[in-house]
């Protein structure tokens, strides 16, 4: 079974037929039952979340999104809230409660630097939960990668438009940097498919999309036709 998780663009909005999300394309390549965990607007609080819980399988596809967003609970059904900066949400947008709560998080307690290595955290940690097992990463959007573990010369000059990095000395961007490449000298990019330079949204500039902004069939078949010899490579080397 290849089991995958990630937001909308794993989970295949704009789809007509779900099925033809790269999961399954993956999976019908790979000759394998497909399971898509995927959800609109999931973060990555809620993709480790949901990895940690799900039961073994011949393949984990952990598609990582948009480091702004962020989940909470319902405290009274414990039913799953994904926060993002449009606090756009089927069932929550028009409440008052969680416009409130959003907006207030994302003009006071959101921080770009914070998000970003905390992300780089949940990748390390993720890696570790699963390195007796097969599994891939992938990005399913563009979170400045990049820009963040540039060289120190070119560092200290892309950033400086992030929220706080105007308020920081040199010394303090410095060992903001030396920390980010601590960070990254322990993600196992073996496992990772393209991390410095691909994410899944870099293909609309290229293929077409729904009227959500969401790849249609051809890129989805893209998708998977560049996972499949890493995947392949994976399982049949167990």
């Amino acid at each position: 079974m290849l089991w995958a998780t990630g937001c909308s663009h794993t989970y295949g909005d704009d789809l007509q037929d779900k099925t033809q999300a790269w999961p399954y394309l993956l999976a019908n390549m790979l000759d394998l039952e497909c399971v898509n965990n995927a959800v609109s607007g999931g973060s990555n609080e809620r993709t480790i979340y949901q990895t940690v819980k799900s039961q073994p399988s011949t393949l984990k596809v952990i598609a990582w999104t948009h480091i702004e967003r962020t989940t909470r609970y319902d405290q009274d059904n414990n039913f799953e809230v994904n926060f993002n900066p449009h606090l756009t949400h089927k069932l929550y947008e028009n409440d008052y409660t969680f416009t409130e709560y959003g907006k207030l998080h994302y003009s006071k307690w959101y921080n770009d630097l914070y998000a970003f290595k905390n992300w780089l955290q949940q990748i390390i940690l993720l890696q570790k939960y699963l390195q007796d097992q097969p599994y891939i990463m992938i990005s399913a959007a563009d979170n400045r990668y990049s820009c963040y573990t540039a060289d120190w010369e070119n560092f200290n000059t892309s950033i400086q438009d992030f929220v706080c990095f105007d308020k920081m000395n040199d010394d303090q961007l410095h060992a903001e940097h030396c920390e980010i490449q601590r960070y990254i000298d322990l993600i196992d990019t073996r496992c990772y498919y393209n991390i410095q330079d691909f994410y899944i949204t870099q293909l609309s500039k290229t293929y077409p999309t729904g009227p959500t902004g969401h790849l249609l069939e051809e890129a989805q078949q893209e998708i998977a036709k560049r996972l499949y010899p890493l995947c392949s490579n994976l399982i049949h080397s167990q």
